[in-house]
């Protein structure tokens, strides 16, 4: 009497022994280890392009301001080499640059 009382605990038993597999087999199929971005080989703006190239942020702010004066939006970054990039929309680079050109040229 004592083995068919205990018949009503091999159902869940199964259960949770079929539910444990699977987590282990779609954790090693599914696991975090694989989706996890490569770190980036170079520097990657989008859609800006880098007007100019500098060392110091004293000297690209002053850049920033000389084409905020021209009507260009532009920002600042710091690329994967440590210098300080003069970012601006693809539109302004043409002109940014010639800005820029005129400026350090007086």
């Amino acid at each position: 009497m004592a083995l068919a009382d205990s018949w009503y605990l091999v159902g869940p038993l199964i259960a949770f022994a079929v539910v444990g597999v699977m987590s282990v087999v779609l954790r090693r199929a599914f696991g975090r280890d694989r989706l996890r971005p490569a770190p980036p080989l170079a520097d990657d703006f989008g859609l800006l392009r880098v007007a100019a190239l500098v060392d110091r942020l004293d000297v690209a702010e002053a850049v920033r301001r000389t084409l905020h004066q021209a009507g260009i939006r532009s920002t600042l970054s710091t690329g994967l080499d440590g210098l300080i990039k003069i970012l601006v929309f693809p539109d302004d680079a043409l002109r940014a640059r010639r800005v820029l050109e005129r400026d350090s040229s007086a």
